[in-house]
């Protein structure tokens, strides 16, 4: 919705060619040193500063200053809209080095960004209370199913990961985990069928059964899975914050030389 209203309000600028735009009737107002053009910038780099106070947030897990849900969803914003801006504040060109890493620099910090808040998104979370549930609607119809249950599970163990492994060590590792998770679920679902049942099962019991072994089969699944998947996006957001680190360095860089060579704003002389 952003992209589109400010597209709309410089669509004729922005369609045309680098040497019409001089002739344009918006091309002072528009241009990456005019009026709104660097007001986009400046106002596109405060967002990305305060895209940064998400990180600072983190670090102060412990402080009643909102739910980290609310400061991620504000950490997506600022960033999506602060890196909006600075691209209609460069109006599309990028004629300078300076302009073209701090563009390549911002790209890739809002790509590995999406990336990682996708990767949040996917990353199960382990639900010890709902595999018991689980268990304990077993051992209603098969007694002494989640104890059998329990010792496969002890065999064969969540898949322990070195968080200090790069991140494409972790990556690499990543058919592995799945592989694990699989045979995790074969041998969990093997047990759970292998286990005695108390008597013929009606069709109301045998759905219950079923029903009871899929969530199983599920959680014991999801346990080796949520662990490689944090400890692949604690790495992910390691270096998130390498590349933003790099992003913050390069700003002030941008910043000077355009003052530097007169491109004050509405500071100018």
């Amino acid at each position: 919705m952003v992209a589109y209203v400010l597209w709309r309000f410089g669509e004729s600028f922005y369609l045309a060619d680098l040497e019409s735009r001089v002739d344009h009737s918006a091309y002072e107002t528009l241009r990456p040193g005019g009026l709104v053009g660097h007001g986009y910038g400046i106002i596109g780099t405060i967002l990305i500063l305060a895209n940064l106070l998400y990180l600072a947030r983190r670090r102060l897990a412990r402080w009643s200053l909102g739910s980290m849900a609310t400061w991620l969803n504000l950490h997506v914003f600022t960033g999506l809209v602060g890196s909006l801006l600075i691209l209609f504040h460069s109006a599309f060109q990028f004629r300078t080095p300076i302009a073209l890493v701090t563009a390549v620099s911002l790209g890739l910090v809002v790509v590995t960004g999406i990336a990682g808040r996708y990767l949040y998104a996917l990353t199960p979370r382990p639900d010890r209370p709902a595999l018991e549930d689980a268990l304990s609607s077993l051992d209603e119809l098969a007694p002494g199913c989640s104890a059998r249950v329990y010792h496969a599970l002890a065999i064969h163990k969540v898949t322990q990961v070195d968080t200090h492994r790069w991140l494409l060590a972790k990556l690499a590792a990543v058919p592995k985990w799945v592989r694990d998770a699989r045979s995790r679920g074969f041998l969990v679902s093997y047990v759970i069928e292998d286990a005695p049942v108390v008597g013929v099962l009606d069709r109301g019991d045998r759905r219950r059964f079923r029903k009871a072994k899929r969530t199983v089969r599920k959680y014991a699944t999801r346990e080796v899975i949520a662990v490689g998947a944090s400890s692949l996006l604690q790495s992910w957001r390691g270096f998130h914050r390498l590349l933003a680190l790099i992003l913050v360095l390069i700003v002030p860089v941008h910043i000077a030389v355009a003052w530097i060579y007169g491109y004050r704003w509405i500071f100018s002389e």
